[in-house]
């Protein structure tokens, strides 16, 4: 290729691009929402004021509807707090309120405390409820104990 038949060609490109800016320019206006055939310059302004109106509008009702949302959540948190017991405590390190459940003694946060040991806290509960019978029964030096009553050795003889 030529460096003459180059510099021509970029001349027509130059020419093409300046004659098709015009066309190109209404066209992306026109894409965009900026301007209709036809309508004049007015109804652009009041489009962009619809568009300003309808946001206003939007972020109003995204507020109502969190509002609602909050009262609903501290309605249902009131209910909830009169049926259970809760202990407060803070954070020194991050100050952040954790309100324990005495019964589960879980936080709102669905976590233990640090000092909690739930394999010790399931033994307690199983000696209470007398499932865990040998620990309840035998103490100390007694774990060898055989009933009197029984006839024992009746029973290992057959």
């Amino acid at each position: 290729m030529t460096a003459r038949c180059k510099k021509r060609r970029q001349k027509n490109k130059a020419i093409k691009r300046a004659k098709n800016k015009v066309k190109e320019v209404k066209k992306l206006k026109k894409m965009l929402g900026f301007i209709e055939e036809d309508a004049g310059e007015g109804s652009l302004m009041d489009k962009l004021k619809d568009i300003t109106e309808q946001k206003k509008q939007e972020a109003e009702m995204e507020l109502v509807k969190k509002e609602a949302k909050e009262e609903l959540i501290k309605q249902e948190e009131k209910v909830y707090v009169k049926k259970e017991k809760f202990v407060t405590v803070v954070n020194p390190k991050t100050n952040v309120a954790h309100r324990y459940n005495v019964k589960t003694k879980r936080d709102q946060f669905g976590q233990y405390p640090v000092w909690y040991k739930p394999h010790k806290e399931r033994k307690k509960l199983m000696i209470r409820q007398g499932k865990d019978a040998r620990r309840k029964q035998f103490r100390g030096k007694r774990m060898h104990f055989i009933d009197r009553t029984n006839n024992w050795k009746a029973l290992l003889g057959q």
